[in-house]
């Protein structure tokens, strides 16, 4: 899907990725060096010395600047852990959010040409997801070469 260009000055979804130290803005900074700029995208670290409070003002911070209103999709790093936790404090009723668990680069690069002005935050997070699921390969599934048996690799 590429991206809307009948209204350029349309809104477009924003999107804040919330993650463990630096990963987040480390993906984000490849995947703009691959894509180029995704614009109304931002990256939060969250570390284990900061409070709950903390956290969630960190993502509510991020949410307000890349808001356009269109909605956010928020990609946290792994469900359960803290940033998934203070990412769904967003979750309030006041706007349309979606938060995906589990992010990696190929759903980065899919985001940059996802049309972020016509879709609303759910329907990208899903495209987000399936991209995300689909590109976790085995190398012995792309070559048909194996060295190890699965069980002796286990």
């Amino acid at each position: 899907m590429a991206t809307s260009l009948q209204n350029p000055s349309a809104p477009r979804v924003g999107l804040v990725i919330v993650t463990h130290g630096g990963s987040g803005e480390c993906l984000l900074a490849a995947a703009q060096g691959l894509v180029g700029s995704i614009d109304g995208a931002v990256a939060v670290s969250v570390t284990l010395e900061d409070s709950f409070e903390v956290q969630v003002s960190r993502i509510e911070g991020a949410c307000a600047r890349v808001d356009a209103g269109a909605g956010l999709v928020i990609l946290a790093d792994v469900h359960g852990s803290s940033p998934f936790r203070a990412s769904l404090a967003m979750l309030d009723g006041t706007r349309a959010i979606e938060i995906v668990c589990g992010v990696n680069l190929p759903m980065l690069i899919k985001l940059a040409t996802v049309d972020r002005q016509g879709l609303p935050p759910i329907e990208i997070a899903e495209i987000l997801k399936e991209v995300g699921k689909r590109s976790i390969r085995l190398g012995s599934e792309l070559t048909g070469k194996l060295t190890l048996s699965r069980e002796e690799r286990h």
